[in-house]
């Protein structure tokens, strides 16, 4: 860091083999240095990455992220060398208009017989229950204004911390050493840091625990079941925070406070204030999903790239478009199928991993994404097709809208569904669920069930187990938010029911006992279990492919 320190010539210097140095001893960029995109492989031009690569420096200074040190003195306080670095370059634009961003990164790989460093990071649910509260009307609570004329109105800011990692003090006894980047470098040089680095192990850990302090020193309480989650009962304001974004609902004066307090210690980009008025944002980005403000409520949907990224990487941008995500094998279909070549697993591997990260998005696909994903172990031509067929189903349904419309709302309704026996390789049976409060639909699921049930009763139950479990980890989240909301189950089987409200096994001596919490819980009323007919319960459709 100071400008005027010169290296030692009898300082030890290691130099990079086949690396050159300027006469300064400063390591020169390669002449073949490439400058490519680190998400899509495309590649990007030279003087942009540069100028963000200096934008990201500057930074680095500005925050006084490291001092220089030698790179002997790393290895006698920590014993090891220097953690390396690297650039990573994405383009947060189009190709017409492009936005580079260029971070340094560390490499710092968690070793054998290291400790595991926990960061807390809030489930999906917890961003729609945000967009939910602006658009639900609760018990007990003051009276929410969706009047765009009206100075109260509700609204959802969404904020973005700028290099929060920066933000982030290194604990002083327990060092952490970084090599320097090509255009810093100095022979026989590193940096010890003094804030925290994207790509070091404690680095998400001391963000998690920077901003949570500064929130509970505003007033916010923390949640006890997600630790991301915030609540200011007195101004009315609830938060999920993950990673750096900040997604926030309440009422128009509070946010105004709450921006200036982040102002103060951080420098705070706000991305959309989304609300009714004239003047408000009506459309804006969180965590890549697109989120729109409309006259009816607020609506949400997945990021439209990873359905076209899907039908892109399957090769499948002329094929004809299907209405079903899927079709179940048949007995002679499974008689003939085949791995795939080695050639193939990776590539397989990699669609079936953004299809199953696209499936908490796309109820209509998530029952499809599972089957795929089967498959990841050992691939099979059958699954290399199921998953082909998805990628056509999204050339005839690309893009699918949550809607959270206005409502009042006093429950949690948990629905449950078992297709029993419905694999064809093993028999397992496939339990599936949503938990929606009044009309939202916060989350859904659908899984295989670990054993073979004996009976559709049995199977019924275990997807009633499961879904109660659900329901009750997001009565924990409501409660994070300062909603006390009773849960109800929902179920179209009669053996399941019976078997939720009496006690022990009964005449069924194949259950797994552990599941029978269940009854405890439905004894001391701390759930509902209600009857819905098959034919309008909504958990159907993650049993089966749509």
């Amino acid at each position: 860091s100071d400008p005027d320190f010169q290296p030692s010539e009898a300082a030890e210097i290691h130099f990079a083999r086949g690396a050159e140095y300027d006469f300064a001893g400063v390591l020169k960029p390669s002449r073949h240095e490439r400058y490519v995109d680190d998400i899509t492989g495309q590649p990007l031009c030279p003087e942009l990455c540069k100028k963000a690569r200096a934008t990201e420096l500057e930074y680095f200074r500005d925050k006084e992220v490291w001092t220089i040190r030698r790179v002997n003195e790393a290895l006698r306080r920590t014993g090891k060398p220097p953690i390396t670095v690297r650039w990573v370059e994405v383009n947060k634009g189009d190709d017409l208009n492009p936005k580079i961003r260029s971070r340094l990164v560390a490499r710092e790989i968690r070793m054998k017989g290291e400790e595991a460093i926990f960061a807390p990071t809030p489930p999906l649910e917890s961003l729609r229950m945000v967009l939910s509260h602006a658009t639900t009307q609760f018990p007990n609570e003051k009276t929410k204004v969706w009047d765009g004329e009206s100075p109260d109105r509700q609204m959802i800011y969404f904020m973005d911390i700028s290099r929060a990692y920066f933000n982030a003090k290194v604990d002083e006894s327990d060092p952490v050493y970084v090599d320097l980047p090509p255009e810093l470098a100095q022979p026989g040089m590193c940096a010890m840091l003094q804030r925290h680095m994207y790509g070091t192990r404690r680095a998400a850990d001391g963000w998690q625990s920077e901003y949570s302090g500064s929130l509970v020193e505003f007033g916010f309480v923390q949640g006890t079941s997600s630790a991301c989650v915030f609540v200011h009962a007195d101004r009315g304001i609830m938060v999920s925070v993950h990673g750096d974004d900040f997604t926030c609902s309440g009422a128009r004066p509070q946010f105004q406070w709450l921006e200036a307090q982040l102002r103060s210690k951080y420098e705070l980009t706000v991305g959309a204030r989304l609300g009714p008025g004239k003047e408000d944002d009506h459309e804006g980005l969180v965590l890549n999903r697109v989120v729109r403000w409309t006259s009816r409520g607020i609506e949400y949907e997945a990021d439209p790239r990873q359905a076209e990224k899907l039908v892109r990487d399957t090769e499948l941008h002329g094929a004809n478009a299907v209405t079903t995500p899927g079709v179940k094998p048949l007995a002679h279909q499974l008689e003939k199928e085949e791995p795939l070549s080695m050639a193939d697993f990776t590539r397989f591997r990699g669609q079936a991993a953004r299809a199953n990260y696209l499936g908490p998005d796309r109820p209509d696909l998530i029952y499809s994404a599972k089957e795929v994903c089967r498959g990841m172990s050992c691939p099979t031509d059958l699954h290399q097709a199921a998953l082909k067929r998805m990628a056509r189903y999204l050339r005839s349904r690309p893009r699918l809208v949550f809607r959270f419309d206005h409502q009042q709302a006093d429950h949690i309704d948990t629905y449950a569904d078992t297709d029993w026996a419905g694999c064809p390789r093993s028999r397992r049976s496939t339990s599936g669920g949503c938990i929606m409060v009044g009309s939202h639909l916060l989350k859904c699921w659908s899984s295989t069930q670990a054993g073979v049930a004996m009976s559709s009763g049995e199977a019924e139950f275990y997807g009633l187990v499961k879904a109660a479990g659900a329901g009750l980890g997001h009565q924990s989240i409501m409660k994070d938010f300062g909603y006390d909301t009773p849960v109800r189950v929902w179920t179209d089987s009669s053996a399941a029911l019976g078997i939720s409200t009496r006690s022990g096994l009964g005449k069924l001596r194949h259950l797994e006992t552990h599941t029978l919490w269940v009854q405890e819980k439905v004894r001391t009323g701390a759930i509902q279990v209600r009857k819905v007919r098959g034919d309008v319960n909504p958990a159907d459709i993650f049993t089966k492919h749509l």
